[in-house]
């Protein structure tokens, strides 16, 4: 849960509005990047990153995969 009026931890600039899957810091809509994390036949789910995670394989294991 992100406290009202968080600062985006990675920017600065903008109210964060979610946290990073990968090291838990607040984004704001500009910073945070989705991946989509599929389950087969199961479905999936949307996840959230921050810019360095998100080009982390080891964190965004959908990385390893592309």
């Amino acid at each position: 849960m992100i406290e009202e009026g968080t600062d985006c931890h990675y920017c600065g600039e903008e109210n964060a509005v979610i946290l990073c899957l990968g090291c838990g810091i607040p984004l704001c809509n500009q910073c945070v990047r989705l991946e989509n994390y599929g389950f087969g036949c199961d479905g999936g789910k949307v996840v959230a990153f921050c810019p360095d995670c998100f080009t982390d394989p080891s964190i965004n294991t959908v990385l390893k995969f592309e």
